[in-house]
């Protein structure tokens, strides 16, 4: 039985939906966004539908340290994908933190701490400091990110005439069967009539979710489009898509501008 002195986190809001959450809200730190990330107040249920979490004052992660509040296992590396999570203590009720991983269904979490939930991702760029974007919040686990920048695959001139798979493993979230991307693509067409198709790696060759095509000869067309993602069996399940032009001689440059996710 549940008593006046059970910890904050021990005590189930029974009444709230399934795996709710409220806040909890990330963003680049104002003053020291390179290595600091800030994390609203907020509530919500913890991974297993079990626990509440709950802080009522904002969290703030540093990438330098490690444990709470911080890298939650070794140095903070270049060119990554770090789950955000917020991690609690049920039985004892110590307090609230936050931290950075690279394994946000299995985290290395502090001594006491036994609960957590997925908030978001940060990316770190080639000097491993965190890549700027902005963060959806709310009452509702859906939510979006996009970056500051869209940020180049490997893929900047493009002339693949059969479906070949890009890579985003080092840009969006791993592990997820289909994630809705945010594709920027700038495509020159060698002739007029040429066109550029994207799809998620896994589809069959005759289907696409997006085509462009070419209105005039070498004019850029440029623009955003979504593509889901979907894990490639044979590159060790990394997040990729397919793309293809119809001529050599046409050229594609694709970023990722974001993504979105339901947490």
């Amino acid at each position: 039985m549940f008593s006046a002195s059970s910890p904050p986190n021990y005590i189930p809001i029974i009444n709230q939906p399934f795996l709710y959450i409220v806040g909890f809200g990330l963003s680049n730190d104002a003053t020291t966004p390179n290595s600091l990330l800030d994390i609203a107040a907020g509530q919500c249920r913890d991974s297993t539908d079990s626990f509440d979490i709950d802080s009522s004052s904002a969290l703030k992660i540093n990438s330098a340290v490690n444990g709470l509040n911080g890298l939650d296992t070794g140095t903070i590396a270049a060119s990554k994908v770090y789950g955000v999570i917020v991690v609690a203590d049920p039985v004892s009720g110590n307090p609230t933190g936050a931290m950075i991983t690279l394994t946000p269904l299995a985290p290395l979490l502090p001594f006491g701490y036994s609960i957590w939930r997925i908030l978001g991702y940060v990316t770190t760029d080639s000097s491993s400091h965190f890549l700027k974007g902005q963060w959806t919040a709310g009452g509702t686990g859906y939510r979006k990110f996009v970056y500051d920048v869209p940020q180049a695959t490997a893929v900047t001139a493009g002339a693949a005439t059969s479906l070949t798979a890009v890579d985003l493993s080092a840009l969006v979230p791993s592990g997820i069967a289909e994630l809705p991307v945010n594709i920027y693509y700038s495509f020159t067409p060698n002739a007029a009539g040429d066109t550029f198709l994207m799809q998620g790696v896994n589809r069959s060759s005759s289907g696409y979710a997006t085509k462009i095509t070419g209105q005039v000869t070498t004019i850029v067309v440029s623009g955003n489009a979504e593509v889901i993602a979907e894990l490639n069996a044979s590159s060790s399940n990394k997040p990729e898509i397919n793309y293809k032009v119809s001529s050599g001689s046409d050229a594609v440059a694709i970023d990722v501008a974001g993504y979105t996710l339901n947490i």
